[in-house]
C-alpha cells in the first residue's frame, strides 16, 4: 500500500469513527480535562488580579515620577535663571 492510499485510508477511517462514536469522545475527554480546566481557570483568575494590583501600583509609581520630574524641572529653571542673571552683565548707564 502506497502512503498515499494509507492517508486516505486513516482519513476515512477517523471519519467513521468520529462519525459514530464523536458524542462518547467529547463526553470521555470533557470529563478527563475537567481538573486541568478548572485548574488552568483558577490560575488565569489568579494572573488576572496580581497583574491588576501591578499595574496600579505601577501606576501611582508613573505619578510619583511624573511629580518628582515636575519639580525638577522647575528647580533647573530657577537655576538656570540665576545663573544667567549672576553672568549678565550691569546695564550701561549712557555715559562714556
Amino acid at each position: 500500500m502506497r502512503t498515499s492510499d494509507a492517508f486516505v485510508l486513516g482519513t476515512i477511517t477517523g471519519a467513521v469513527v468520529v462519525w459514530l462514536w464523536g458524542r462518547e469522545i467529547e463526553d470521555y475527554v470533557g470529563e478527563k480535562t475537567r481538573g486541568a480546566r478548572t485548574k488552568a481557570a483558577e490560575g488565569m483568575r489568579a494572573v488576572e488580579e496580581k497583574t491588576g494590583k501591578v499595574l496600579d501600583r505601577s501606576g501611582d509609581s508613573l505619578r510619583r515620577a511624573e511629580e518628582f520630574l515636575q519639580d525638577t524641572k522647575e528647580h533647573v529653571s530657577e537655576a538656570l535663571r540665576a545663573g544667567q542673571e549672576a553672568i549678565r552683565p550691569a546695564p550701561t548707564t549712557g555715559k562714556a
